[in-house]
């Protein structure tokens, strides 16, 4: 990939212009493995290409995929069925994720760098001349497709941001089979537009529009629909109802799409001619609903470069880290990952000259190279501030009350202990890796250093009687500055239901450290493990009338940025927005979002980032590695994986040193 070392600061259209293509990069490893039957070519890095064979990856423990769908909910929303999963085989209309950057990538794009006018309110996207893997062109009614189908069921959409996308939308022209003009509601930064809106899009195929098996391609009418004819209503409360007659016609595709027969049934995945029309480089020849383990082929029919060059690529299901270190120590992995826990402890930097730093591997895996991966993105967790069933909601919008579990979070001492110093802080919504501008001054300078004492008092100076080691109990309720808040009565516990995903014996491990902390102070919660889907499929606000399971949640990977790869936090901020785990809603905030969507001065990021890191809308903790990748020796390719953490197994081959 090509060596850019560092982010710019990108405001417009001419930051996304200068970036360059996407160069081979060089190999994970220089020793060399053999595959029978293969053919080996010479490559201009001085490696030797072994064509054909398999490469297995391994999957995180905590999130085998399980949706198939482009098209989801924030339950099936994550990085296991998007980036690592959905997007190696339908490709999104623009990607992100240059080298060590999140910067837009336009070799691997399906459309070329947009074009705005002067005033920002209307963006040309033509299309590159690529083709579906049945043969058929990829055209402008598929991005409409797309569009129709989000704009019939935005609030279904995990990535929604309340007057946004696609509400900012006022209509969609077709000039010609390739070239759609977006017309907007207003003057949008453009930077932020390309980044977080047009990111969303995933081009559909026209074989998917349709509203039982075997219908006629397009049989569905919501492809062929024009966006000003799908027309829906949206109450106050987000409900939304579909109007028109095309409008009925998306939601009925999108129904059928999303159903049992086909979304919801993992087990013909592989099967499903649906699936079988992608337009990345590889198509699922076999899927194991039970396990999630994968396994893809070429896509013969590929359109970008470059081709895969393996003839397999194999995702390796594990239920816990364990399970897969002793695979990755018998060799029976080529790209992995080594538990935090077992690998030789680092105490520099995260980043040197931009580029991940990485220490030393024990011998037991002398045969692979160490790389770390740090997601672009930020690690928190939520709080449920909409649970009244137990009382805990109230008690958790106090922002004193969050104050003081922020005060008791050691994130320089859990990083060293449970990341083995693979790890950066949280201190606000804006990741301070990779290197970049974007992260103020005041977010890095730790609003909320580790404090127990300030925890302690902060309970105590509002109507707490604080035990230590026990349970604190509200005994001055009422709205005035030294009571407990609106809507705590006398007697309430400081005792909280706490969702976890089990599978990482540092995160686990971490948690309990957390929990004994939180003790000093009368915080009590009951750690309860689920697995990595069910803890994403519960964190979401409970609904009037609901039996509500959790009062906070922890997945253990916060947000990465994606698809809204600038750093506004819209989706996952903003007072209903789709990602919205725990329905926070300041309007404040709202209006400092707004303005970074449609401001071009670095200061509207500044002010939104600065009063969250105050306001803490979660609870942020340590950013771990995303990955402590191991690639063994012979597989080259890998190397710099892209914080984005969208997998490329296509730049992967078997190689030896020439």
């Amino acid at each position: 990939m090509k060596n850019k070392r560092s982010l710019k600061r990108l405001t417009g259209l001419a930051s996304v212009l200068a970036v360059g293509a996407i160069v081979l990069a060089a190999c994970g490893s220089g020793a060399s493995t053999g595959t029978s039957g293969t053919q080996a070519t010479t490559t201009s890095k001085g490696s030797a290409v072994i064509k054909g064979g398999t490469v297995t990856w391994a999957e995180p423990p905590s999130g085998a995929p399980n949706y198939i769908f482009p098209f989801m909910s924030l339950q099936y929303f994550s990085v296991s069925n998007l980036s690592e999963f959905q997007e190696l085989m339908e490709r999104p209309l623009y990607w992100f994720g240059q080298g060590n950057t999140p910067d837009l990538n336009t070799t691997l794009s399906l459309a070329n760098v947009p074009v705005f006018n002067t005033a920002n309110k209307t963006v040309t996207v033509t299309l590159k001349s690529w083709k579906w893997s049945n043969g058929q062109p990829i055209t402008a009614q598929n991005v409409m497709f797309w569009m129709n189908m989000l704009k019939s069921d935005f609030t279904g959409w995990a990535a929604w941001v309340p007057g946004a996308f696609p509400q900012n939308v006022t209509n969609i022209t077709i000039t010609n089979s390739h070239t759609l003009v977006f017309q907007l509601n207003g003057n949008y930064n453009s930077h932020w537009f390309t980044y977080n809106e047009l990111s969303q899009i995933t081009p559909l195929p026209t074989a998917w529009d349709i509203t039982s098996a075997g219908g006629a391609p397009g049989s569905g009418g919501c492809s062929s629909a024009s966006y000003s004819s799908v027309t829906v209503s949206l109450s106050s409360s987000n409900a939304l109802t579909d109007v028109s007659p095309a409008a009925k016609k998306c939601a009925a595709v999108e129904a059928f799409l999303a159903g049992k027969a086909n979304a919801g049934d993992l087990g013909t995945y592989a099967t499903n001619p649906l699936w079988q029309v992608v337009d990345g480089p590889w198509k699922l020849s076999a899927f194991d609903a039970t396990t999630g383990k994968v396994t893809m082929v070429p896509n013969a029919g590929y359109s970008g470069t470059p081709k895969p060059t393996i003839s397999e690529f194999v995702e390796l299901p594990f239920t816990t880290d364990t399970a897969e270190y002793s695979q990755l120590q018998s060799g029976n992995v080529d790209v992995g990952y080594i538990p935090a826990q077992d690998v030789t402890a680092y105490s520099g930097q995260a980043f040197v000259n931009g580029a991940p730093a990485a220490g030393s591997n024990p011998s037991s895996l002398s045969g692979y190279t160490l790389s770390p991966l740090y997601s672009w993105g930020i690690n928190y967790f939520p709080l449920n501030f909409t649970n009244t069933q137990d009382g805990t909601g109230p008690i958790l919008k106090q922002l004193y009350v969050r104050q003081a579990m922020q005060s008791l979070m050691n994130q320089p001492l859990w990083i060293k202990l449970y990341a083995s110093g693979y790890g950066v802080p949280t201190y606000g919504p804006v990741p301070v890796v990779p290197p970049n501008p974007f992260a103020s001054s005041f977010e890095k300078s730790d609003p909320y250093p580790y404090n127990p004492a300030h925890a302690v008092s902060l309970l105590k100076s509002h109507g707490w009687t604080v035990v230590p080691n026990g349970v604190s109990t509200c005994t001055k309720p009422g709205t005035a500055a030294n009571e407990c808040g609106q809507g705590i009565p006398a007697g309430a516990k400081m005792s909280f239901n706490y969702l976890w995903a089990t599978g990482n014996t540092n995160f686990e491990n971490q948690l309990k450290a957390m929990q004994t902390s939180w003790e000093q102070a009368g915080i009590q919660i009951k750690l309860i493990g689920k697995q990595f889907s069910q803890v994403i499929g519960a964190a979401t606000p409970c609904k009037p009338g609901a039996t509500c399971q959790w009062d906070i949640a922890n997945w253990g990977g916060g947000w990465s940025y994606a698809p809204d790869f600038y750093p506004t936090g819209g989706e996952i901020f903003a007072t209903g927005a789709g990602s919205n785990s725990g329905d926070y809603s300041d309007p404040v905030n709202d209006a400092n979002i707004t303005a970074t969507h449609t401001s071009t001065s670095a200061s509207s990021l500044t002010t939104y980032q600065d009063y969250l890191a105050k306001q803490l809308p979660v609870i942020w903790q340590p950013n771990a590695a995303y990955s402590l990748t191991e690639i063994k020796a012979g597989i080259c390719g890998v190397t710099p994986q892209a914080p984005t953490l969208m997998l490329t197994p296509e730049y992967w081959y078997r190689c030896k040193t020439s």
